[in-house]
């Protein structure tokens, strides 16, 4: 046998709806405003009484009958709003001509806050007050037990109950009083309670219709400040001349927009929309960009920075749905996509606006749980696509390309900056753009800044086809008159600055040449300097060095000549017989006799060489030669001494030196110099070398390294010992005299220096280190 049968709800129902559902208690609030707002209340007051555990909300909507509560109230998850005529039913939000609510589960609300409720409630035209009682503990003492069976109190009254700072309703309306509250109100959360309702119900203080306050009971009758009061911002007014935004209405089968930038319009666009599935509803949106200056002045007026208050807000029908706008949320993908160019993306943090949709009931659903956003469908989906390309990747194009091209434009908040030649090109390229597409109409445009340079150097031939697409599409004759006048000036100013550059450059290369000239000069003036006025006094002071080197011969000669006498008579024997230790005696005498024979012809080598250098010195005579010695930078003298003495010299290679930035101030010998670098040159040209290079390092901080290669033969090891080649007397030819490297060592170690032989494989590679000053 068959039978009808019936759903049995279990009590616990009111919590699954109830606390469960609407778990933020600032939601749940919200959730109670949102039923004035449907009743067409003008003001809604929120007392919290901490002492007594109550919240009073009261409101001058139209107010229920008791038979109203019985078949209404009382009946869960209905809702006039879902099914009723909004011509006929109370609770229409006027402005919008839509409803707030329809889910019929927001009277749970009162559930999260406390947990008893007291309803009080009068409509129009009426003397009685409708009262219900409802102890939610009732509903949680046995799960067993049925929600029907649960029973509240529905009565009347004659009076509303005691308000302090509120008035009751006069003709009209409902109080709401929340007993043995669940949460701790005080001061502070009343506090982010007011900026949560400010956000919720108007974060942009457009809202008029309707006024919000909240009140603390505290013993006091002094208000307190941020406490007390009605809830509201004027965010908007605030923002509107100080930074860019854009507005932009989707209706009717149209996208118009208007972009602005400091109170200033620039341009206006009006376009087909694209989007179907929002066909019959209207989409409102206001999307400021927040550079320094804007997020300074937020935080000064707000007391809370920008990206705690949240970042674009969505309302439908007059209501915030949440969490979209909060400051974690991404809803729009904003953060993920500035993820991927930091300079070239908009996240949450650089915007905030508000997004306000007017559709009717069902066409968006909204998450029960209150604080997750729309339910995903087509509608949604198109609509948040609305939003990031018609409003937030618009303004973007406009904010990277004209705001962030100036760094000084972040901590602007006037116009003026808008004004320059660089900010109307970068502003033309994007109305240019936008004049360019065939499915975008131009309404308006600035055209005190989108208009032509008065400087040629600002007009390019992107600026000029901008500004013809432009003209064309907004039918501009006076915009084209601007254009070929701008042509002809950059034509003639091309013309005259060609002839400019023309006499430019020939007189760059002539001063180039005369610069090289200069140089060269001051380069031979400094040690080596030209002179061909040189005086009866530096001829004597060239003679008095010759003398003194000539004189280092003549003793040198002297003392060979006394060393061979002394071995010649050592030579000769007496008569008679020798005996064999006096001949070992005899030939040590001639060996010493020898070396200093030898050590004598070698310095009479080193003085003949540094005559040689004093006597080539005559025709450019700029050194001290009564000392012999100069301090300055004996890098820059080396080089000097390759350019003024060595370079175009018949059969010597190519010298060049590569100083790397370094100097090499002391004291030294230019003479000295002269015959350790000839004496190098002359064997890298017995080596057959085509060029020789010396190239400076720096040894630590107190010496100066010179290396030195050239591209010649190189060491025979074969005939050479490169362990002897710096020994006095040591030569690996038959012509060579064995005194070149030795006089190089001997001119180093008086410097305290010194010269390596470095080379691998036969390389005749050497190293020179010269220490910063005498040591």
């Amino acid at each position: 046998m068959t039978t009808l049968e019936n759903f049995r709800i279990s009590s616990h129902l009111k919590d699954i709806i109830g606390r469960d559902l609407v778990t933020n208690e600032f939601i749940a609030i919200f959730e109670l405003v949102k039923n004035s707002f449907d009743a067409r209340a003008t003001r809604v007051d929120i007392e919290f009484d901490p002492e007594h555990r109550q919240i009073i909300i009261v409101d001058d909507g139209l107010g229920m009958s008791q038979a109203d509560m019985k078949s209404k109230w009382l009946f869960v998850a209905y809702s006039e709003k879902a099914s009723a005529d909004p011509d006929t039913y109370r609770d229409k939000i006027k402005p919008a001509g839509q409803f707030a609510g329809s889910k019929g589960i927001g009277r749970f609300a009162c559930d999260t806050l406390g947990e008893a409720l007291e309803l009080y409630s009068r409509p129009q035209k009426t003397t009685s007050i409708s009262k219900l009682e409802i102890d939610w503990t009732r509903f949680e003492s046995d799960s067993s037990k049925e929600f029907q069976d649960v029973t509240v109190k529905l009565s009347t009254t004659k009076t509303f109950p005691p308000i302090l700072n509120a008035k009751p309703p006069a003709e009209h309306g409902t109080v709401i009083v929340i007993k043995n509250t669940r949460q701790e109100w005080g001061p502070d959360s009343i506090r982010r309670l007011r900026r949560d309702l400010a956000k919720l119900i108007d974060p942009f203080g457009t809202t008029d219709h309707v006024a919000v306050s909240t009140w603390l009971v505290d013993g006091s009758t002094a208000a307190i400040e941020g406490v007390d009061g009605p809830v509201g911002n004027q965010i908007a007014e605030l923002l509107r001349e100080k930074t860019s935004r854009i507005s932009v209405v989707i209706d009717d089968g149209y996208v118009n927009t208007t972009l602005f930038d400091r109170g200033r319009r620039i341009y206006e666009i009006r376009e087909r929309s694209p989007y179907e599935e929002l066909e019959g509803i209207k989409v409102e949106g206001d999307i400021f960009f927040l550079n320094r200056a804007a997020k300074k002045t937020f935080t000064g007026r707000m007391g809370v920075r920008p990206v705690e208050f949240g970042s674009v807000f969505l309302f439908l029908n007059r209501f915030r749905i949440s969490p979209i706008g909060d400051e974690f949320d991404d809803t729009l993908g904003l953060n993920r996509r500035k993820q991927q160019g930091q300079s070239r993306y908009l996240g949450t943090r650089d915007i905030i606006g508000r997004v306000d949709v007017t559709a009717v009931p069902k066409m968006f659903r909204e998450v029960s749980s209150r604080d997750a956003g729309l339910v995903e469908d087509a509608r949604s989906r198109a609509l948040y696509e609305a939003i990031r390309r018609h409003m937030i990747f618009r303004l973007e194009r406009y904010v990277v390309g004209v705001n962030w091209q100036d760094a000084r434009d972040q901590d602007r908040d006037t116009p003026e900056g808008l004004e320059t030649d660089r900010a109307r090109v970068r502003i033309l390229s994007i109305v240019g753009a936008l004049a360019r597409s065939k499915d975008i109409e131009i309404i308006y445009y600035d055209e005190d800044i989108v208009r032509v340079s008065d400087d040629p150097d600002q007009v390019t031939d992107a600026t000029l086809k901008a500004m013809s697409d432009l003209a064309e599409s907004s039918g501009d004759a006076g915009l084209l008159h601007q254009i070929e006048d701008a042509r002809r000036r950059i034509e003639e100013l091309k013309t005259s600055r060609q002839e400019a550059r023309d006499q430019a450059e020939r007189a760059i290369e002539e001063r180039v040449r005369a610069d090289a000239m200069i140089a060269r000069l001051e380069q031979q003036a400094r040690f080596l300097g030209s002179s061909r006025d040189v005086d009866v006094e530096r001829i004597q002071l060239l003679m008095h060095q010759a003398i003194i080197h000539l004189g280092h011969i003549r003793s040198a000669v002297a003392n060979t000549a006394h060393e061979i006498r002394t071995m010649l008579q050592a030579a000769i024997v007496p008569d008679g017989a020798v005996e064999i230790d006096d001949v070992e005696d005899l030939l040590a005498s001639i060996r010493q006799s020898a070396r200093r024979a030898s050590a004598s012809i070698a310095g009479a080598a080193l003085s003949g060489d540094r005559l040689g250098a004093v006597l080539s010195f005559a025709p450019n005579i700029r050194i001290e030669l009564q000392t012999d010695k100069v301090r300055g930078d004996l890098l820059k003298f080396i080089g000097e001494y390759f350019a003024v003495r060595v370079a175009g010299v018949p059969g010597l290679p190519t010298a060049n030196l590569e100083s790397s930035g370094l100097t090499l101030e002391r004291e030294f010998s230019p003479v000295d110099i002269a015959v350790l670098i000839d004496n190098l040159v002359d064997n890298a040209r017995k080596a057959k070398a085509s060029k020789i290079e010396f190239k400076a390092s720096a040894r630590g901080t107190k010496s100066i390294a010179i290396g030195v290669k050239d591209d010649g033969l190189g060491i025979d090891e074969r005939r050479v010992d490169p362990a002897k080649i710096f020994e006095r007397g040591y030569t690996g030819t038959s012509s060579g005299t064995g005194l070149g490297l030795y006089s190089v060592r001997q001119i180093l170690q008086h410097m305290n220096g010194s010269i390596e032989l470095v080379g691998d494989n036969g390389r005749a590679d050497f190293e020179i280190v010269i220490p910063m000053e005498a040591q």
